[in-house]
């Protein structure tokens, strides 16, 4: 996403848009890294406390790291402060099996007495790699140190390092004394974090046969004991972006390595090449920090050329820095919607619960106005939740704004692409566009045009609890809704679904758009929808045409929703192929629908009247729609055969119950005069399958 970014933050550089700086190595603090207790330090460098970080503290704390496991001032505590041998009876009296599964923990003062024995008694666990952590950080120290003020509203800050470069001096020191502080808190009741405490003491449990240790990790906040002297906390907003102003892009180190080039392949200029790995943003959506370049020279894969990290392409510091600084700006929080959102892929992963929709991270801007006040973004998706969000009125406040854009800046671009991620470590860009404003005002205009290309059709939908129900019509889909309706399959009647791999919204774009090639997607996509579908417009319909309310009890409120959906999509890609509603409602297909649904409501009277009201799980236009999909002459010559007693019944009524069943037969006496003049095929294709279920489900003007 190198090239995108880059043009991001050129066209918010040229629009004058203030962006606000980044440090690369400057993150905000991680919680998922393990849990977290807080360590006090006094002018001396000694511990005053230890306590647990709240959950409300996490989003405010921030640190400095070099790669993905160095940090501070928040540190993570990968091996533990003890030794304690496998053999030794801690663990059976912790709870441990000899196999170092733990089956349950002793009663809390049994196992608080065993923490203090082994605090007391057993050795620290201090190694080379040990002392050398501590003296990273010491050093880590002395760099805040270097870039800080001794005095003024910043001066937390080198009081902190002044403090940690005395306390890290002694590490076996520092250890006991946030051992000893945090377990005078647990007897006090001052900390209830037993499970975090054990971790940092002797680990997650007993060491192996060849002497490996579980994995653990206990992050420590470290921070001053009072900070009432201090204009700004050391964790405040004020001196995280004064960290982020003063501190070096990149950590001198020996082993840094260098750029085998000397010009930025962006800038054109000779500059200093970034020569570490690439910085990295927490994108919204994808929920991972993510590169800007991902090629792992650990993966053998990336190596085939030789260019793996930072060397796969050429890139100026400063440029990096001010792509990095680009991209968290856009996907601010406060721009959701406006500049990002999240839309629907097409594809799912396993879950607890069955299979969970991915989502892709979208991301649009107009080139030369980027932080126009507008959800130009909302445009393109709604949540698969969202209920009241409506097509036509976001089009309406987006196209306005536009408009606007379009007057005083004629030829403006629309820049957007999508980001998805590819795996733990990566996002790769999957659709990149640049239409003209003028392009997507029109696009709008087309959408909603041909998403109305279908008669009237009504389903009754359920009110909440209440409420009376509504009469529910089809309405304009989002673009990421046409994703989610081609990503299942419904089955059983249309009383269930299956997800499956649909398409991606890159494809839906195209339909929109109309760009080369669109009519190819556009065929494929209205065989999906119609096969995928077939089911549940059948169901609804059968229920719909039986008249009891006893038949929706398996067509929940959102399954009748996306049947209205779908009745949007078809009207839309019918009209990718010029099939206007005003011609295709004279065509044969639509009204051998036509047909079947006046045959399903004379059959429904029979039974009313008749039978008592003993209507069948299916009418006979309904039970004959698969046959007229297939083989409509076929499905026309059985229909002739079945009608003729309900026929005969209503031509002998004279009574007023008989006024709906005479008009029926009325109805499909034109409807047949005019089938008469037509010829069904012999193949039917996916457009005539289409036409034939909005005649079935069309809402008769005159019933």
């Amino acid at each position: 996403m190198l090239s995108e970014t880059f043009v991001l933050q050129q066209a918010l550089e040229r629009a004058g848009v203030e962006i606000p700086k980044k440090h690369p190595r400057v993150k905000p603090f991680a919680p998922s890294g393990g849990p977290c207790l807080r360590v006090r330090l006094d002018s001396n460098g000694h511990v005053t406390t230890v306590e647990a970080v709240t959950n409300a503290e996490w989003a405010g704390l921030w640190t400095v790291r070099e790669g993905n496991q160095n940090s501070f001032p928040v540190v993570r505590v990968a091996e533990p402060f003890h030794d304690v041998p496998r053999d030794d009876t801690v663990w059976k009296n912790l709870g441990f099996d000899p196999e170092g599964k733990r089956s349950k923990s002793p009663e809390t003062k049994v196992r608080l007495a065993i923490l203090e024995t082994v605090f007391k008694t057993k050795n620290q666990r201090y190694l080379k790699r040990c002392e050398a952590f501590w003296k990273r950080l010491v050093r880590k120290a002395d760099e805040l140190l270097s870039h800080a003020d001794d005095s003024g509203k910043y001066r937390a800050l080198s009081e902190f390092a002044h403090r940690f470069q005395k306390a890290g001096n002694d590490p076996q020191v520092l250890m006991s004394e946030v051992a000893d502080h945090a377990l005078v808190n647990l007897r006090q009741a001052r900390l209830d974090a037993f499970d975090t405490v054990e971790t940092l003491l002797v680990g997650k449990g007993p060491p192996n046969e060849n002497g490996k240790l579980p994995d653990m990790k206990v992050q420590i906040v470290f921070d001053l004991d009072s900070e009432d002297d201090f204009p700004h906390r050391l964790y405040s907003k004020q001196i995280r972006e004064y960290v982020e102003r003063v501190l070096p892009v990149e950590h001198d180190t020996d082993s840094k390595p260098t750029h085998p080039a000397s010009v930025c392949a962006f800038t054109g200029k000779s500059q200093p090449l970034q020569s570490a790995s690439f910085p990295t943003v927490k994108l919204p959506v994808l929920n991972k920090e993510l590169p800007l370049v991902s090629m792992f020279s650990e993966a053998a894969c990336n190596s085939r050329y030789g260019l793996t990290d930072s060397l796969i392409v050429p890139v100026a510091q400063i440029a990096v820095r001010r792509m990095q600084d680009a991209l968290f700006y856009i996907v601010a929080e406060q721009r959701k919607g406006k500049t990002w959102r999240s839309v629907a892929n097409g594809k799912f992963e396993m879950a607890k619960r069955g299979k969970k929709e991915l989502a892709d991270l979208l991301i649009v801007y107009v080139d030369g106005k980027p932080d126009i006040d507008a959800n130009i973004a909302d445009l393109f998706g709604k949540d698969a939740r969202q209920q009241q969000k409506q097509f036509e009125v976001d089009a309406q406040a987006v196209c306005k704004a536009l408009d606007g854009i379009e007057r005083e800046r004629p030829g403006s671009k629309l820049n957007l692409f999508l980001l998805r991620k590819a795996s733990e470590g990566q996002a790769h860009v999957v659709v990149v566009e640049s239409p003209s404003v003028k392009e997507i005002l029109n696009a709008a205009k087309w959408w909603q045009q041909a998403a109305a290309n279908v008669p009237e059709i009504t389903l009754p939908l359920p009110g909440e609890k209440g409420m009376k129900a509504t009469q529910g019509r089809p309405t304009t889909p989002y673009p990421d809704q046409v994703v989610r309706l081609l990503a299942e399959e419904w089955v059983t009647n249309g009383t269930r679904s299956i997800k499956v791999r649909g398409i991606g919204l890159g494809e839906v774009l195209d339909l929109m758009l109309r760009k080369p090639g669109w009519e190819i997607t556009s065929q494929r996509m209205l065989t999906m929808a119609v096969q995928r579908n077939t089911p549940l417009l059948l169901g609804v319909s059968g229920a719909n045409h039986a008249g009891d309310p006893k038949r929706w009890k398996d067509y929940t409120l959102r399954s009748r929703q996306i049947a209205l959906q779908v009745v949007s999509a078809l009207g839309l890609l019918l009209a990718t192929s010029e099939r206007w509603k005003e011609e295709y409602m004279n065509g044969p297909a639509f009204l051998l629908g036509r047909l079947l649904s006046l045959a399903d409501t004379l059959h429904r009277e029979y039974c009313t009247h008749v039978r008592d009201g003993n209507i069948p799980p299916q009418l006979v236009g309904n039970a004959l729609m698969p046959a007229a999909a297939e083989r409509p002459q076929d499905a026309l010559d059985r229909l002739r055969e079945r009608i003729m007693i309900y026929k005969a019944w209503a031509d002998k009524g004279t009574s007023d119950k008989y006024r709906l069943a005479k008009w029926a037969v009325s109805q499909m006496g034109q409807v047949c005069n005019q089938l008469a003049e037509l010829t069904l095929p012999t193949e039917p294709g996916q457009p005539f399958r289409a036409e034939l279920f909005l005649g079935y489900m069309a809402r008769p003007t005159s019933e």
